[in-house]
């Protein structure tokens, strides 16, 4: 493949006994999300911005990161039990296995950047006054949110970590530029109601017997996205950068993976001209 680099930088086979046992990040985070969608957080939530932004943080990114680092797939019967023979002249497996295949065929930029896109989309939406004013009064759409921020949480995080057999499509430069975009837009959110003067939300500050005032209830719910974000976001943007910048061998080759088309063909040591561009 015209010498080009696994977009993980792992070598395929090497023993990993972390994951072995990694499936108790999955319970960890499954367990995270349910204690958020049950009382006494669902009811806080229905009271309190803070509360309610705890909840849309577990349920968006929390979780996610957590369920996606431990890799469930083979446990949920997803993917292809390790060592497993596949059947000639077939993939084999199951979704999962699917899945990791056809992100192999493309490592394009351009498909991880539309989960990124969904990513922010969603968190959007749910930070928005209308839509926060609403889960106040239908409780019932605390269910929509829940699903949609944790669809849309686990398709950003497996573009940006392995969860066997599912790799990162994209090389660590572009993994961390991903990262970073993804907890400044967080950060912006969190900024755009802190630092507001207005009460936002509304229809929380109608709520009666609340032991907040709601500016303060704001203020609070901002500091809890920001200090998530950046526990979460930017170890991944630290480690994929040292990771690449200390593999000499391979940090050329996707630094160049990185900014080439998709068209092109990849430029290996030496950064030799591609042969299409040769009189």
């Amino acid at each position: 493949m015209d010498g080009a680099v696994e977009p993980t930088g792992e070598r395929r086979g090497a023993p990993n006994r972390f994951g072995e046992r990694r499936i108790w990040l999955s319970a960890l985070g499954a367990l995270a999300v349910l204690i958020c969608v049950i009382p006494p957080v669902l009811t806080l939530a229905q009271r309190y911005v803070v509360a309610e932004t705890v909840q849309f943080v577990v349920c968006g990114i929390i979780g996610p990161a957590l369920i996606v680092l431990g890799a469930p797939w083979r446990l949920l019967g997803l993917a292809r039990s390790q060592g497993a023979p596949v059947p000639a002249g077939a993939h084999g497996g199951g979704f999962a296995d699917w899945l990791a295949d056809g992100r192999r065929h493309h490592p394009t930029f351009r498909r991880a950047g539309l989960f990124l896109l969904l990513f922010m989309a969603v968190a959007l939406a749910w930070r928005l006054p209308v839509t926060m004013d609403a889960l106040v009064r239908v409780p019932a759409l605390a269910a929509v949110q829940v699903v949609s921020l944790l669809v849309a949480g686990t398709g950003l995080w497996l573009e940006l970590v392995g969860s066997p057999p599912l790799s990162p499509r994209l090389p660590r430069p572009q993994r961390a530029a991903v990262s970073a975009l993804a907890m400044w837009f967080i950060w912006a959110t969190a900024y755009a109601v802190g630092m507001n003067t207005n009460n936002v939300y509304g229809a929380y500050g109608d709520l009666p017997g609340r032991a907040l005032s709601l500016m303060a209830d704001q203020e609070l719910a901002s500091g809890v996205m920001w200090v998530v974000a950046g526990c979460a976001f930017i170890p991944i943007v630290l480690v994929t950068m040292l990771g690449w910048l200390s593999n000499a061998e391979t940090s050329d080759e996707e630094f160049q993976r990185s900014v080439r088309d998709e068209h092109q063909r990849a430029v290996v040591r030496g950064w030799a001209r591609r042969s299409g561009a040769q009189s």
